[in-house]
Order: structure tokens, then C-alpha cells, then sequence
């Protein structure tokens, strides 16, 4: 797998008119250049916006990025909305690599659609050791997503990777248990809104515990997320929004009757170091997501310029993108970098 980067439409136009009948593309740009672009894709071509781009030289806005494969290893499935209209599609591409340890499923979906955890539910018939990691679509800024099979515009798609080589999936968190929790009183879940904490109106308790005025909350979003733990795993639900009920709308689906953990930051650099430092080999390629929260962190705190040194040093052949929420096996995230290393 090869990583790519191009500056200009031009550049990404001739790659995609000389790819080989044996040679697959994942690419990753704004939606204008998704657009731009996808008349010209052949079939065993995706296309997926972005809110930036990840890069053999970096994190970059704005450029258009990707990587190559054989196409002779993989399975391309269309994601119908509802999700489990796929099912036996999605099953059907999974039963042929399912003994594979190395195998993974990519999931690219649309992040305006609020649809990730039904997308995941409809995987029903996937091994929970079975790798999938995804990223959601970012839109125009009017609420579209644009993805593509080739020239047939999707709302969402997998592709199973039947490697060779071996595999392994990484999440990261930035964030950490501060010792205190909230239970989730009252919640729709498919809304991603709670309407209590400790049966107190949601926006109030969470100030309240973060220790801010409730008219500043939202100041607090970015630094102080929430944590679903999943046994030994935390996975971050992120506000989205405060509202005049005082509600707090998520960005991921959170359930009544749970506990949720307060996060505080951590160093992003010293756990990126431990991010890597565990990495069982080191990777020939990685696919590298990156939520648009982390994101605007690190624009925020200029940390960018230092993560890409550590990242790069890693491993070179490195693309991604920045996303609307991540994928990992069958979590949705929030604020969350995934990792796909190929050894």
C-alpha cells in the first residue's frame, strides 16, 4: 500500500486516469475536489471529503491525499440507509476474509447522517476481534457529504482489505479520567441528546462538575469531553452543543441509565509517544484518522508541526484524513485518532 498526496485537481486527474486495471486508489479531499474529481474515477476508485488531509509530508488542508492498493485483495460493498438493507452484502464480502487475522474492513461514512451506530449494528455477523476502522465524511458546510464508488455517488461504503501483511489497529485518547462521573438520567438516544444528568437539567450538572457557569459551558467542550467505558475501554462521546433547554447535544449516541466519565487533557505529544512506543513492529504504511476536534486542538495549541515529526519518523508512508467521528471494531468515537498499521 502507497501512500499519495497531490497540490492540484491536475495531478489527482492524471493519477486517476493512469491507474492500472490492477491498481485500486482511496482518496481523501475537500468536497469542491471530491466533486471535481469524481467524474473521472474508475470503478475500483473511492473518493471520500474530508476537513483536511493527513500526508506523507504531514497534515495539510486543503491538498487531496490517498493511498493505492491491489485490487485483487479487496471487496468493495455500497452502504444503503437503513444500514441493515446491506447486511447481506456486507456479510457475503466478510465470509470471504474472515480466517484471515489480517484482514480489515474500512468504513467510510456519512457524517452529516448521525447513522455510524447503525452502520456498526448492521455488522452483527462480524467477529468482535475482526479489525474495522473508519472515518465519517465531513461536509461543504451545508450539511452535504460527498463519497463515491468510482463515479456513482454513496452515502457510505466498506472495503475489506484481504492482507497479507500483518495488521494492527491503534486508537488513541488524548483525554483521561478526572474521578468524576455523571449518570445519564434522561436521554434520546437516537437525538445524541441528554436532557438530565443526576436527574438534574444536563447543561447545569455538567457545568456544575466541570465547575464553570452553565453560560459558559461550550468554552469547556473541547478540553473536557465525556467517556463511555465499554469494560476496558473508554471511548469519547464529544458535546456538540448546549441547547436553550438545556440539553446537551453529542456528537455520538449516549444511553440512559449509564455513567459517564468527565475527561480532562492530557499532553498530546507525551501520549503520542506512548502511542507509538506500543506499536508491536514497525509499520511499511499507516492510515492515519483524526477526529475535527482534535483537530481544532490542535490548530488551537499548534501542535500540529510536532505531532507530524513524531508521525513521520514512525512511519513515512502515512495518509488519512481529518473526520467527522472514527470508527474502531464496532465503537463509534468521538475526538479519537485510529490507527491502521501494516507491517
Amino acid at each position: 500500500m502507497k501512500a499519495l498526496s497531490f497540490n492540484t485537481l491536475d495531478d489527482a486527474r492524471r493519477q486517476l486516469e493512469e491507474l492500472g486495471e490492477n491498481r485500486g486508489l482511496v482518496l481523501f479531499a475537500s468536497a469542491a475536489a471530491v466533486r471535481e474529481l469524481s467524474p473521472l474515477a474508475p470503478p475500483h476508485a473511492v473518493l471520500c471529503s474530508t476537513k483536511g488531509e493527513y500526508t506523507p509530508e504531514g497534515y495539510r488542508s486543503g491538498v487531496i491525499t490517498g493511498f493505492e492498493y491491489d485490487v485483487r485483495m479487496t471487496g468493495i460493498v455500497e452502504i444503503l440507509q437503513p444500514p441493515v438493507l446491506s447486511s447481506a452484502g456486507l456479510n457475503a464480502a466478510y465470509q470471504k476474509v474472515k480466517d484471515n487475522a489480517n484482514a480489515f474492513l474500512l468504513l467510510l461514512c456519512d457524517g452529516a447522517a448521525a447513522m455510524e451506530e447503525a452502520i456498526l449494528s448492521s455488522l452483527f455477523f462480524i467477529a468482535p476481534e475482526f479489525k474495522v476502522i473508519g472515518g465519517s465524511a465531513a461536509d461543504d458546510e451545508s450539511g452535504e457529504t460527498y463519497i463515491y464508488i468510482g463515479s456513482r455517488r454513496v452515502k457510505n461504503l466498506g472495503i475489506f482489505f484481504n492482507m497479507a501483511a500483518r495488521t494492527s489497529l491503534i486508537k488513541e485518547n488524548i483525554y483521561v479520567p478526572t474521578g468524576n462521573t455523571l449518570l445519564v438520567t434522561e436521554a434520546d438516544v437516537f437525538g445524541r441528546t441528554v436532557f438530565s444528568f443526576n436527574g438534574r437539567p444536563a447543561a447545569e450538572e455538567y457545568a456544575r462538575v466541570l465547575g464553570v457557569p452553565e453560560e459558559e459551558l461550550t468554552q469547556h467542550f473541547l478540553s473536557s469531553p465525556l467517556g463511555k467505558r465499554y469494560e476496558d475501554d473508554l471511548i469519547i462521546a464529544s458535546p456538540m452543543t448546549a441547547n436553550p433547554d438545556r440539553s446537551v447535544t453529542f456528537y455520538s449516541q449516549v444511553m440512559s441509565s449509564t455513567y459517564v466519565e468527565v475527561l480532562g487533557l492530557a499532553d498530546p505529544l507525551a501520549v503520542l509517544e506512548e502511542t507509538l512506543g506500543a506499536s508491536p513492529y514497525k509499520p511499511s504504511f499507516v492510515l492515519n484518522i483524526n477526529c475535527t476536534l482534535r483537530d481544532q486542538l490542535f490548530n488551537r495549541d499548534r501542535l500540529w508541526g510536532a505531532f507530524d515529526d513524531k508521525m513521520l519518523s514512525f512511519c513515512g508512508n502515512t495518509t488519512g484524513f481529518i473526520s467527522y467521528g472514527e470508527q474502531y471494531y464496532k465503537k463509534h468515537a468521538n475526538q479519537t485518532m485510529i490507527l491502521l498499521l501494516v507491517e
